[in-house]
């Protein structure tokens, strides 16, 4: 059927069934290895094998079928045969299947719905799957909550049940491993257990922003802030100082690293668990969101030698992401790594990463030096703390070592203004540095329910645009759908702003090192900044206006429009650049002295004021 309706060669088939015959390969549907393969995407396949069947064939992206009704079907036999209940009928049962053609499964879900007649529907597995952990999970489903607290007698934690892998049914245990569970099938960074008042609060972080996920009774806080603590070999008897700790759970066979800290308040312990990216997970630089020639700019500053590359934003802008994709591009045998950050976040195969400790004394300047010893060709420095790690920092770069490391900045000007502010010298910065980026993350719309929209007036108006200027645009949002939570945004991709350190730019940094003059000098060198970038992917339907202007806010020059041709110009300008309409009627042109908003003429120097 699929290679009838030409989404699969007949070569492409034999390299399927090739596949699949392999003897150390898993025993799969050949509609799966298809998939796998990068031949035809799982929809292709699922609307193939219902045409070949009669079926009819459901996107379950758009439906959300009742909890209660999915759960009529035991979760284990749910899993296990990839069927999902979608509704009763006065017939019986609707129901997706991944694979409709085993009957075996099918005559399961009858047994234990105890449903005579079943109407079967054609799904994709991985839709499958995530209606399943929706309908399971801590949202929809408040049994393991439920078992928790009848579990834990008020304000008493039941240790004993909390330590070993042997005791894996405890309720408390079972309820962790859901909040984890579901924290990595929803694509979360971070999942917060707070104690408040009355309540225990778990939220999720998912593409940058919290999400309330439950509220369970306050007489389980103890018990499950403990489980987490001993899963990452914390002390559980000491609750009044913070505690840092890491664990690794698997989650449906795949292995996730976690950061684990803990910090003392009012009513308890709060607990956030950092998901670590793997190392075998790594994007590569051209999947992470660089215009090409902000790419071409930022690989030719990892080419050369020597040099320092700064990455600046703020916390949760993606840096350490951008610099672990750097080191994985330029990794070589022939090269020694050496990374220096605190903590250690992700585990990258072929590099040295060393761990900063201040308590020990082991600071950033202090493990710089020893790094320097260790004869490097590229050091990693997690970030630029003080005016000791920036030299030495800098000095590293020209004395032969190509040093990648990160700054707290708006933009990537001012990164260049910060290290000269911190005490270094002009001249060192000029001759070192090789490439400053700053970066932001902007949510992309849900693929699942995007669609064409226009941004409203007032949101043209803070981005300083017209309607014109959405002329060749193809704005797109999410409407909100099951998929994304209702909130039509799923993923999110980087904006950057590369400012490339040339000759030209050594000189202004030599001559004059504010951050006005090489503003000007970066944007004649053509420099996109963040927010330009950010409308770029705005217009190609890849993010929102509305993102843009969340994540870009504090990095626009202003939001004035000219009142005559209403192009976007800058707060300090005095005259438009477009049609030369007079903008400053607060200052003379002549002596710049303040002047009152009806006076015609200068007063102090007789020069007639522009209309």
């Amino acid at each position: 059927m699929l290679v009838d309706s030409g989404l699969l060669t007949a070569a492409q088939l034999d390299l399927a069934l090739a596949d699949q015959r392999r003897p150390d390969a898993p025993r799969r549907r050949l509609g799966q290895v298809v998939s796998d393969l990068g031949f035809a995407t799982e929809r292709d396949v699922a609307e193939a094998l219902a045409k070949l069947l009669g079926l009819q064939i459901v996107d379950l992206s758009r439906t959300m079928p009742a909890p209660d009704v999915v759960r009529l079907l035991p979760r284990a036999v749910a899993e296990r045969t990839r069927v999902l209940v979608l509704d009763r009928t006065s017939k019986g049962l609707l129901v997706a299947a991944a694979d409709p053609t085993n009957v075996l499964a099918l005559d399961d879900v009858k047994l234990y719905t105890r449903s005579a007649d079943i109407t079967v529907m054609v799904a994709t597995d991985s839709q499958i799957r995530d209606q399943l952990a929706r309908a399971w999970s801590l949202g929809s489903d408040s049994s393991a909550v439920s078992m928790a607290e009848e579990s834990v007698e008020e304000d008493e934690a039941d240790l004993s049940s909390l330590g070993g892998s042997a005791d894996d049914e405890a309720p408390i245990v079972k309820l962790v491993n859901r909040i984890f569970g579901d924290a990595v099938r929803l694509r979360a960074s971070d999942i917060h257990v707070e104690v408040q008042r009355e309540v225990l609060r778990v939220r999720y972080r998912i593409d940058g922003l919290l999400r309330d996920v439950m509220n369970a009774p306050r007489r389980i806080a103890t018990s499950v802030i403990s489980r987490i603590k001993i899963m990452s070999g914390l002390d559980i008897s000491e609750r009044r100082i913070p505690q840092d700790g890491r664990t690794r759970i698997v989650v449906e066979g795949m292995s996730i690293d976690c950061r684990v800290s803990t910090l003392p308040s009012l009513h308890g312990e709060k607990v956030v668990i950092r998901l670590l990216t793997r190392g075998d997970e790594v994007p590569t630089l051209s999947q992470l969101g660089f215009e090409p020639d902000q790419l071409a700019n930022f690989e030719a500053s990892l080419a050369v030698p020597q040099g320092l590359v700064l990455i600046t934003g703020p916390t949760g802008s993606g840096k350490t992401n951008t610099l672990y994709s750097a080191i994985a591009q330029i990794s070589d045998p022939e090269k020694n790594i050496v990374t220096l950050e605190d903590p250690v976040e992700v585990q990258l195969p072929g590099i040295t990463q060393v761990g900063a400790n201040a308590k020990i004394g082991m600071t950033f300047a202090a493990g710089l030096r020893s790094i320097l010893r260790q004869d490097p060709d590229i050091i990693l420095v997690g970030e630029v703390r003080d005016e000791e790690t920036a030299e030495l920092a800098l000095t590293a770069s020209i004395t032969g070592h190509l040093v990648l490391t990160t700054l707290h900045t708006n933009s990537a000007v001012a990164a260049l203004t910060r290290l000269v502010d911190m005490g270094v010298e002009p001249f060192l910065v000029a001759s070192s540095l090789t490439c400053a980026i700053a970066q932001r993350l902007v949510r992309t719309p849900c693929a699942s329910c995007i669609a064409p929209y226009i941004p409203t007036q007032d949101t043209l108006t803070v981005l300083g645009l017209l309607p014109s200027d959405l002329e060749g645009a193809t704005p797109m949002k999410g409407i909100g759908c099951p998929e994304c939570g209702g909130t039509g945004y799923k993923g999110r991709t980087a904006v950057y702003e590369v400012l490339v350190v040339d000759n030209t730019m050594r000189q202004v940094l030599m001559k004059d090192a504010s951050e006005g003059s090489i503003s000007a000098a970066a944007r004649q060198a053509g420099m996109s900044t963040l927010r330009n970038s950010g409308l770029a992917k705005a217009r190609q339907g890849k993010t929102t206006y509305e993102e843009v202007i969340r994540v870009t806010h504090s990095d626009s020059e202003a939001t004035h429009s000219c009142p005559k041709c209403g192009k976007h110009v800058s707060e300090d300008m005095v005259a438009c650049p477009y049609c030369a309409t007079n903008l400053d009627r607060g200052h003379c042109q002549n002596c710049t002295r303040a002047l009152e908003e009806d006076w015609r003429v200068c007063p102090y120097c007789r020069t007639v004021v522009v209309t």
